[in-house]
C-alpha cells in the first residue's frame, strides 16, 4: 500500500458563520431558555400561592401604611357599601376587608395583601351614581377573594428570585414599596374574573345592573383626557377598551338580569366630607 503526502486545506476547522451570529445564537437562545424558566417558574409560584392561608397573608401585610386621617362620614359610608358588598359576595370565612380612603387625587382604587383595599377621592368624586361606587368596591374585594394580590406577589418573588441567581443583583423589590402595592400586576384575566364577579354583587344588591358600567365609562373618560401616554401607568391595573364594557353587559344579558333600574344616587354630604378632606390636607402640609 502506498501512503501520499498531502497538504491539509486552510480553513478546514474554521466556521463559515461570523462568530458575532454565532455568539448572537447563543445569546439569544440562552435569555429564551430564562425566559421560559421564568414563565414556568411564575405559573408554578402561582398557582400554589393559591393555597397559602389568608392568615398567612394578613401578617405580610401586617406592616401597611395607613398615614391617612379618618374622616367620619366618609368612612361610614364606604364601610356601609363594602358591608352590603361583602354579604353579597359571601366571603371565605376568615377573609376580612380594611378599606382606606386616600384624599390623594389619583383616580384609582386597588387591593393588595391581607384584604387591603384603598380607593382615592381622584375616582370616587367622579362616579355618578353609588351603584357605579358599588361596582368599584366589588370589583377590587374581588381581587382578594380570588387571592390575586398573594399570587401576584408570589410570581414577583419568584421571578425576582431567578433574576437575582442568574445576574446576581435584581430591581425587582417584590416585598419593599412594590410589594403591597401589586395593583400594577394583575393580569387582564384577573381583571375580567374580578368585573363578573362585582357585577353579580351589584345585581344582588340592587336587583339590576343599571350603573355599573358607569364605573367603566367614567374610567374610560379619564382615559381618553390624559392621553395613551399619561394614564399608561393606570391601564397596567385596570386594562379598559369597549369590549370589557360589552363583556359584563353580555355577561348580566345572558343570565337575564335586569339592568333597567333606577340608581342611587352619592350623598351631596359625601361629596363635601372629600372636599373637606383635601382641605384638611393643604392645611397640614
Amino acid at each position: 500500500m502506498k501512503f501520499e503526502h498531502r497538504e491539509i486545506p486552510e480553513g478546514i476547522n474554521a466556521t463559515k458563520v461570523h462568530p458575532l451570529r454565532e455568539l448572537a445564537v447563543l445569546l439569544g437562545g440562552a435569555l429564551l431558555l430564562i425566559a421560559l424558566l421564568l414563565y414556568v417558574l411564575g405559573l408554578s409560584a402561582g398557582f400554589l400561592a393559591q393555597y397559602i392561608p389568608f392568615e398567612m397573608e394578613q401578617k405580610l401585610a401586617a406592616s401597611f401604611p395607613v398615614d391617612e386621617p379618618r374622616y367620619t362620614e366618609i368612612d361610614n359610608y364606604l364601610a356601609r357599601i363594602k358591608a352590603e358588598v361583602v354579604t353579597a359576595m359571601e366571603l371565605p370565612e376568615g377573609m376580612e376587608i380594611t378599606l382606606h380612603y386616600s384624599s390623594d387625587d389619583t383616580v384609582n382604587a386597588f387591593a393588595t395583601l391581607g384584604g387591603h383595599v384603598v380607593a382615592f377621592r381622584g375616582l370616587l368624586e367622579k362616579l355618578p351614581n353609588e351603584n357605579a361606587l358599588a361596582m368599584l368596591l366589588a370589583h377590587e374585594i374581588a381581587h382578594v377573594k380570588h387571592r390575586d394580590p398573594i399570587v401576584s406577589v408570589s410570581r414577583g418573588l419568584t421571578i425576582s428570585t431567578v433574576l437575582t441567581l442568574v445576574l446576581g443583583q435584581s430591581d425587582l423589590d417584590v416585598l419593599g414599596n412594590t410589594g403591597l402595592y401589586t395593583m400594577l400586576h394583575f393580569s387582564r384575566e384577573m381583571e375580567q374574573a374580578a368585573d363578573i364577579e362585582a357585577l353579580e354583587a351589584v345585581y344582588k344588591i340592587y336587583g339590576h345592573t343599571q350603573g355599573a358600567d358607569d364605573l367603566f365609562r367614567v374610567i374610560q373618560a379619564y382615559h381618553k383626557k390624559l392621553g395613551e401616554k399619561d394614564s399608561f401607568e393606570f391601564l397596567q391595573s385596570h386594562p379598559l377598551d369597549l369590549k370589557r364594557i360589552n363583556v359584563i353587559d353580555s355577561y348580566a344579558e345572558s343570565n337575564h338580569w335586569k339592568s333597567n333600574g333606577e340608581p342611587i344616587p352619592i350623598p351631596p354630604k359625601f361629596f363635601k366630607a372629600m372636599n373637606k378632606s383635601v382641605q384638611h390636607v393643604d392645611k397640614s402640609s
